[in-house]
């Protein structure tokens, strides 16, 4: 009995240890950038033992640098064996953020003790579930906090000062591009902050020749990556730069063989109309290449971009795309449309929604690749469809929010904020403007003035809140309320033309037809929904 038992007591003990010596050698690998032995340690450890966290930790983060969503799960895993782990927490966290969960991260957060949240990294992940949320000044603040915690780590630096960049105060904006600048001399940061300032100077559209100054040295780094000498050569090409064509050769030469960049390139030629150029240099590539994904995808793209219909649906007709055939039968679809051939054009789109829909990623990409077609009906359709999935209903939910705004359209307005507010109850900004919609189209007007009360008693100083509040109050009947709400904003505050656009109506309904006209003038640079603008209309007819 004695020999039994110390036998199987070795045996467990002997399990554990290679058990550990396994996940040991699995980071060894994973940080060495060997990924293929990483797996394949941290696989050894789980057939040892399937509840081995070091092993699924491994897992993880392996499918999250392949952007694999299996990585959520194993997070979910890891998170279930030690629940009291706040650092498994905060990695639930950030990994569903990565993948648009912000369900998952906020719930991942809220479960972590309150005596566990004075951390640097829980501040980190406090913030990019704000930035998620479209919270840019709490972000800020709570990347702050984290700074304050370690104020060394160059890696919140740089998300600070991204922060920042997004903030419409100037002093905001300085900060972020003085912190960038100096991350540029960071070993480990360098390229991510020169890659932000050039971002950030081609949406200010700076001067040419400083983003050619920044493209270049980016696309000197030794870990600098294709796409970012891809901006260099979008640079030298609008600059009609003598070295173009020179450079474009070389990337061509270096891509021919590279599948992945290969595709890069293809697609930044499609994007600049090289279409042409594009099925031309794929005659010299070897066919084997152009076989591997994604390589087939902007080939394809190439032969859309010219209206090449015949030659397009032979080139993919008979193809085999793996997991994204939905794709292939999304470009028969345009084939077919381009050649008048409405039955098939049907068949092959019912067939490319059908495959897509069975997972919510290929959902999300077939609809990112008809929106660039300009297919708007379809692409809404299919939004709606993925605003079902709870891994990607945000990102759904706010592109229909953008594209309702854009449109004016105040009942899609209501539907995507109705939707919001039942998923997320505790977004306050979604909270006010479904009080506004609500009250805009009088629809559930007792719950939206309760809202935008409870709003206002919340922040009495939130500009937005104060202005639902008050016209709250107006759709009640009470004018000197609404403009006793309105008045405790400053001058300028009252100037942003959505906010003097209800200050306007108010005035006009009180009697103050002078100061009434002055906020009307404001209000011609807001863009307004038809029903603001029929209250505008009528407020003008009483001055």
């Amino acid at each position: 009995m004695l020999l039994i038992v110390l036998g199987w007591g070795g045996c467990r003990a002997w399990r554990g240890w290679e058990e550990h010596q396994q996940v040991r050698r699995a980071t060894a690998f994973l940080n060495s950038g060997k990924l293929n032995s990483a797996a394949l340690s941290a696989r050894r450890a789980l057939q040892l033992n399937p509840n081995s966290t070091g092993g699924m930790r491994i897992m993880a983060e392996l499918a999250e640098r392949a952007h694999d969503r299996v990585a959520l799960d194993w997070r979910r895993k890891v998170v279930e064996l030690e629940p009291r782990s706040t650092a498994d927490a905060i990695a639930l966290s950030n990994c569903a953020l990565q993948f648009g969960d912000i369900r998952t991260a906020e719930k991942s957060l809220q479960n972590i003790a309150q005596e566990a949240r004075g951390t640097a990294e829980f501040h980190a992940a406090a913030a990019r579930l704000a930035k998620a949320r479209k919270n840019p000044d709490e972000a800020k603040m709570q990347f702050g906090e984290a700074l304050r915690l370690a104020p060394n780590n160059d890696a919140y630096q740089l998300e600070y000062a991204q922060t920042c960049l997004e903030l419409p105060g100037k002093p905001e904006r300085d900060e972020g591009l003085r912190l960038l600048e100096r991350l540029r001399l960071s070993p480990t940061q360098r390229a991510a902050a020169t890659r932000a300032l050039f971002a950030d100077g081609a949406a200010q559209r700076h001067d040419p020749i400083e983003l050619r100054d920044l493209a270049r040295e980016l696309q000197s780094y030794p870990e600098a990556l294709f796409t970012d000498r891809l901006l260099y050569l979008d640079v030298l090409r609008r600059l009609t730069d003598p070295q173009y064509i020179r450079y474009l050769t070389e990337m061509e030469k270096d891509a021919a063989s590279k599948p992945g960049d290969l595709a890069a390139l293809f697609s930044w030629m499609n994007t600049n109309q090289m279409g042409l150029v594009v099925i031309d240099f794929a005659r010299t590539v070897s066919p084997d290449v152009l076989k591997q994904w994604p390589v087939p995808w902007a080939l394809a793209e190439a032969h859309a971009k010219i209206g090449d219909w015949p030659d397009l649906e032979k080139l993919i007709g008979n193809a085999n795309w793996g997991h994204f055939d939905f794709l292939r039968h999304a470009y028969l679809t345009r084939a077919f449309r381009g050649e008048n051939n409405a039955a098939a054009a049907t068949r092959e789109w019912t067939t490319a929604t059908k495959n897509a829909g069975a997972q919510s990623q290929s959902l999300l990409l077939l609809t990112r690749v008809i929106y660039d077609w300009g297919w708007k009906n379809e692409g809404i359709d299919l939004l709606w469809q993925l605003s079902k999935y709870p891994e990607v209903q945000f990102e759904a939910l706010h592109t229909l929010y953008a594209h309702y705004t854009n449109t004016r359209d105040t009942q899609g307005l209501y539907r995507v904020l109705a939707r919001l507010n039942e998923i997320d109850p505790g977004d306050l900004k979604v909270q006010n403007n479904l009080a506004q919609i609500s009250l805009l189209l009088h629809v559930d007007l007792e719950r939206a003035v309760k809202r935008a009360t409870d709003l206002y008693r919340t922040d009495p100083t939130n500009p937005a809140y104060v202005s639902t509040y008050a016209f709250a109050l107006y759709e009640k009947g009470d004018v000197n309320g609404a403009l006793a709400a309105m008045n405790k904003l400053s001058e300028n505050q009252l100037r942003d033309p959505s906010l003097a656009a209800y200050y306007a109506i108010f005035l006009a309904a009180s009697g103050d037809k002078a100061k009434a006209r002055e906020y009307l003038e404001q209000s011609k640079q807001a863009n307004l929904l038809p029903e603001e603008q029929t209250l505008i209309e009528r407020s003008a007819a009483r001055l």
